[in-house]
């Protein structure tokens, strides 16, 4: 967990505000604030989401056929050092940083944070990120 202070008033009021951040993600999520970057570690955290391929068609690719699929989500778990335990409840000041498809399969949590701003390299590898998203 990282903890850092925010008055950026999203979602954290107008005062300065005390935020935890834990990184479901497997990677450490590098923040680039101008000339700052701060590491956000990875945690013993994280959340799956189960889902499910449906074929609903097919195309062909050079002679042959290829499934089309529709990925369907449903439950979504959390691992803590590998046990499933559930979902925690969502905690004033305690933000987790988790994969697009997890905040989408839970919309109704304000507390799940996706990077945004991707900043890459001269290869185009993602080095960090300049923000977040709800």
């Amino acid at each position: 967990m990282t903890t850092h202070h925010d008055d950026s008033g999203a979602g954290l009021g107008e005062e300065e505000a005390k935020a935890q951040f834990v990184n479901t993600t497997p990677h450490e999520i590098n923040l680039i604030l101008g000339g700052t970057t701060i590491a956000i570690p990875t945690s013993d955290v994280s959340f799956r989401v189960r889902s499910e391929s449906v074929t609903v068609g097919q195309l062909t690719v050079e002679g042959s056929p290829v499934d089309v699929r529709v990925r369907q989500f449903s439950d979504v778990t959390c691992m803590i050092g590998g046990e499933e335990v559930p979902l925690p409840n969502q905690q004033e000041g305690v933000f987790y940083i988790v994969s697009r498809i997890t905040a989408e399969a839970l919309p109704d949590r304000s507390d799940l944070l996706m990077v945004d701003g991707t900043v890459r390299d001269d290869d185009g590898r993602i080095i960090g990120c300049t923000g977040f998203a709800l």
